[in-house]
């Protein structure tokens, strides 16, 4: 079972004087304040290293019950007083909790199937005695199976009634259902005749053998009987054990006559479970090995024949798991077994045979229980070095289901503030929030917003898009949740408007979120990169070595000196922020002073200790006058960053040109753009001078292109040009710890702008490209300060490594967040929530877990698709391809928005998912697009888009 906390974790950890937890534990010794940073400083480097932190308890949220007696029932959770609880080294203990811990998760095993815990309770499960009996019997799972269309042995059943799901007599497929009447002459008579027709069948002309075995009732799981192999010709004795089973039939038992499936040929005598082929295969009496090890055994040598083995097995399980969910749906809570019960795993006994010259799999029961001691049975015994990557499958499609709804089942009812509604793009998260079972409270500038009818709670603050006034905001807001006795349990932002006002929230109310300082560091570009080059600063490191050729003079540093005390003199910070839980690791230039409490009007407190402080820098002053010589990120995250300046006037770019600060070509964007709107290849100054002039004369103010953070105004950013391939790195981060990473692809981007064309999930890089690019991502985020939350991290792959474009300091937008869930099962909407409100967001791998399929797509724009958009694929089109499984598309704006402008962002994104090749997703997508009338070349060349990820 699964015990997750939804307290926040101590911002710095206790040093382990003591089990505190423990009857025996004593008071917990105070510590220095040296040793508390020491000890905290500890627990970053283990995090570095992707070790364990130290622990003061061995208690997990894993726990094993070995009794229903440790349990009870309250009201409706389901709570465990004692259990078995495991460390990462293996060790178990035995654990006494008191008060007890509220159950997430529950999963019942043998001997304690049959204990009904959990029907009373709202607590999720991941099966229930009566799922247990309802897909152990065989004849059940077989009419559902063949009704979806797959494959089971031949079958004729006969059923004494009343069967499950009130199976009717009659043909389903291969399986036929006889109604049995016991006691009268005539019907034994007609029970022969069935079983003598079925034995002369046309569907038994291939088997030289007949299984019978028993179904239902008594012979569900452990209690089933072995099946009985006889010969076909042999109608005599068929019938007599037949005969002899009849009468001991009790209501809702069959028996089963089944044809006999061979082996493949000419594979000797082994199947996948090793055993001989002629006799009948047990869990309890055979040896497990991987079907890739079976295969070559049997002779089949070629490796795509493995290759397609293991294909037709995964997809013929993914179909049997369609048909338990698919039925599973429409029944009562009560037939579940609970209302949170339902089948989160199946295990699919089948068996590959010939049919005439088709290798065919055959179902021959579904056995959750059996088929998962047999997966783990063998682990360490040489099957984590397998090529099908057997332990990453074990822990990517095993753990995340009942990771994901014992969290999901921890948010249901909490209270989530969310400032910015967004525009159509972001129209899912409303939808998705009533699912969670969220209450939502909504602050947004337009009091006609249609997610306004769709949260619990709304503000409308007329003025929010004028973002000078943050400060104000923020105190309206707070006002008018204490006038409203409204509490939030979190708050959160997925509109990059409105980053900094709702760190700025978070901070007044002391909820979980990145600090204002941080925010502010990645929301203006070039203060992100400034900042970082800071870090290496900081450090001592030579800085013309790294980011100048030798010889070459500093003037970098001259420069940023220069207008970093230029900008001071406007009002304006430049330096690390100190706050509550800031990762050490991120802690340099203590020097420059504490900008956040300069930045919310409070008084410098690095000039005397004995200074008031903000509830935000508390934890970091505690730590008296121990600093780190160094951070301890390796590489430094200044390693990533590229020279850039920020841009005001064009003053500021002919003094760049002459110092020679940042070289061309060269990158112009707006320093608080979003969507790549006003982004332009520059060569020369006079290319920068006249793109700054036409910007500051097209796009002034909010209201000349709403949605691209002309709210924060229009300064510039010139950035060194790096080559490359781009890509996007989506991270959650809790605590500074990396808990998820996702890596894309994104295709060249259109001269001389650089709009999005074309994506691929997963990355195509090789997997040490692919372990860099998230490396940077995380420690750039960490290096800015940013430690909690969901973040977009977009970077180029160069020849020398990765190098930082910028950090989105929120949840990915476009097509991400979708691709995610279909692909990995992760739901980073329900991720962001979830750090709002303090609770841990648990994956069962980082970094490794794997993708159900491969995602190609191609961006949509007006300029390029309107005479398209109005015909051959017009949004309506387009709904129903996507709702028929065609394409997958992500609507980006509203179809009164199809209107073509120089500055623009995608209308919507056409993808195509391929289960098993990223190369057949791209040729898919390409054919779609050429019928479709998107496919444009020379002006919107699909086909070079695509190929740039062969």
């Amino acid at each position: 079972m699964l015990s997750l906390s939804s307290l926040p974790s101590t911002v710095v950890p206790s040093l382990p004087s003591s089990p505190g937890g423990c009857a025996t534990g004593g008071p917990r010794a105070r510590s220095s304040s040296q040793e508390v940073a020491l000890f905290q400083t500890l627990q970053e480097a283990l995090r570095e290293i992707d070790l364990p932190e130290t622990q003061e308890l061995p208690q997990g949220d894993a726990l094993l019950c070995l009794c229903p007696s440790w349990l009870s029932r309250s009201s409706s959770s389901l709570l465990v007083h004692k259990a078995v609880t495991f460390d990462l080294g293996g060790r178990t203990f035995l654990s006494n909790f008191n008060p007890p811990r509220r159950v997430t998760y529950f999963l019942s095993c043998d001997p304690w199937a049959e204990e009904e815990m959990t029907r009373e309770t709202d607590c999720p499960s991941g099966g229930s005695g009566a799922l247990g009996r309802f897909w152990g019997n065989v004849l059940t799972t077989r009419v559902l199976l063949q009704k979806a269309k797959i494959h089971c042995p031949p079958t004729l059943a006969l059923l004494f009634p009343p069967g499950q799901m009130g199976l009717e007599e009659g043909r389903t497929g291969g399986v036929e259902v006889v109604h049995l009447e016991m006691g009268a002459e005539e019907g034994m008579n007609s029970v022969r005749n069935k079983v003598d027709s079925f034995l002369e069948s046309e569907n038994m002309r291939g088997s030289e053998r007949v299984v019978l075995r028993c179904s239902g009732g008594r012979f569900v799981g452990e209690a089933t009987s072995p099946p009985v192999y006889l010969s076909r010709n042999s109608r005599d004795e068929v019938w007599a054990k037949v005969s002899y089973l009849l009468p001991q039939l009790l209501p809702g038992e069959a028996v089963l006559l089944e044809a006999y499936c061979s082996p493949l040929k000419p594979g000797p005598r082994l199947v996948c479970r090793v055993g001989l082929s002629n006799d009948p295969l047990s869990h309890s009496h055979s040896l497990s090995q991987s079907l890739e090890t079976t295969l070559l055994e049997c002779g089949f040598t070629d490796p795509t024949m493995a290759k397609s083995f293991c294909r037709l097995a995964l997809d013929t399980a993914l179909s049997c798991l369609c048909v338990v969910m698919e039925t599973e749906s429409s029944m009562s809570a009560e037939q579940r077994g609970g209302a949170g019960a339902q089948t989160d795993m199946i295990g699919v006994d089948l068996l590959f045979t010939m049919d005439g010259s088709i290798i065919r799999p055959v179902i021959l029961g579904l056995h959750p229980s059996l088929c998962l001691h047999s997966s783990f049975q063998e682990r360490g015994m040489g099957m984590e070095g397998c090529d099908s990557g057997i332990e990453g499958w074990s822990r990517g499609t095993l753990l995340l289901t009942p990771l994901t709804r014992s969290q999901y089942y921890l948010m249901q009812g909490k209270t989530v503030l969310v400032v910015g509604a967004g525009g159509h793009s972001k129209k899912f998260i409303w939808k998705a929030a009533k699912q969670y079972k969220l209450k939502i409270l909504l602050v947004d500038s337009d009091p006609a917003h249609f997610a306004s009818q769709l949260v619990d709670h709304f503000l409308s603050l007329p003025d929010l898009p004028d973002h000078r006034r943050d400060d104000q905001h923020c105190s309206r807001i707070c006002d008018w949740l204490l006038s409203s006795s409204l509490r939030p349990d979190g708050c959160v932002c997925f509109w990059d408007e409105c980053v900094v006002l709702t760190s700025l929230v978070c901070d007044r109310l002391r909820l979980r979120g990145p600090p204002p300082e941080a925010i502010r560091i990645a929301k203006e570009k070039s203060r992100t990169h400034r900042h970082l080059l800071g870090l290496l600063k900081s450090t001592g490191t030579n800085l013309i070595s790294v980011e100048q050729p030798s010889g070459q003079p500093d003037s970098l540093v001259e420069f940023r000196e220069d207008e970093r005390r230029g900008r001071q003199q406007n009002g304006m910070v430049n330096g690390m922020v100190n706050m509550e839980g800031d990762s050490m690791r991120a802690m340099a230039d203590f020097d420059r002073g504490d900008l956040f409490n300069e930045a919310m009007g409070k008084p410098d407190t690095t000039a005397s200790t004995s200074s008031s402080t903000s509830p935000s820098s508390s934890s970091s002053h505690s730590f008296g006058t121990f600093r780190p010589s160094a951070p301890l990120l390796s590489p430094s995250p200044s390693s990533y960053a590229v020279p850039c300046i920020h841009v005001e006037s064009t003053l500021d770019l002919e003094k760049a040109a002459s110092v020679g600060v940042v070289r061309f070509p060269a990158v112009m964007k707006l320093e608080y753009g979003a969507g790549a709107v006003g982004v332009r290849k520059v060569g020369s100054l006079e290319e920068s001078l006249a793109h700054f002039e036409r910007i500051g004369g097209d796009l002034r103010e909010e209201t000349d292109y709403p949605g691209i953070g002309l709210g924060w105004g229009n300064a510039m950013i010139l950035m060194e040009y790096v080559g490359g391939t781009e890509h996007d790195v989506d991270v959650v981060l809790f605590e500074g710890r990396l808990e998820g990473a996702f890596v894309s692809d994104n295709g060249p981007t259109r001269t001389p702008a650089f709009t999005e064309t074309a994506a691929q999930m997963p990355s195509g890089l090789a997997p040490d490209k692919r372990a860099q690019l998230i490396r940077a991502a995380h420690h750039a985020c960490l290096g800015c300060g940013l430690r909690d939350g969901v973040f977009n991290v977009e970077l180029k792959m160069t020849e020398v490594g990765p190098r930082l474009i910028e950090i989105n300091a929120r949840m990915g937008g476009f097509y991400l967040c979708d691709w995610i869930r279909q692909l990995y099962g992760v739901d980073l909407l329900m991720a962001a929530f979830m750090v709002s409100c303090g609770v841990r967001p648990c994956l069962p791998s980082a970094t490794a877990l794997p993708a159900r399929g491969h995602f190609a797509g191609v961006m949509v724009v007006v300029s390029r698709h309107l005479q398209a958009l109005r015909t051959t694929a017009s949004p309506e089109r387009l709904r129903g391809l996507h709702k028929e499984g065609a394409l997958w598309l992500n609507e980006l704006a509203e179809e009164d928005e199809l209107i073509s402008g120089e500055y623009e962002e995608p209308f919507c994104n056409v993808g195509v998912r391929d289960a098993h090749n990223a190369a057949n997703a791209r040729q898919r997508l390409l054919a779609l697009c050429q019928g479709l009338g998107l496919h444009c070349p020379p002006r919107y060349d699909l086909g070079y888009f695509l190929s740039h990820f062969n």
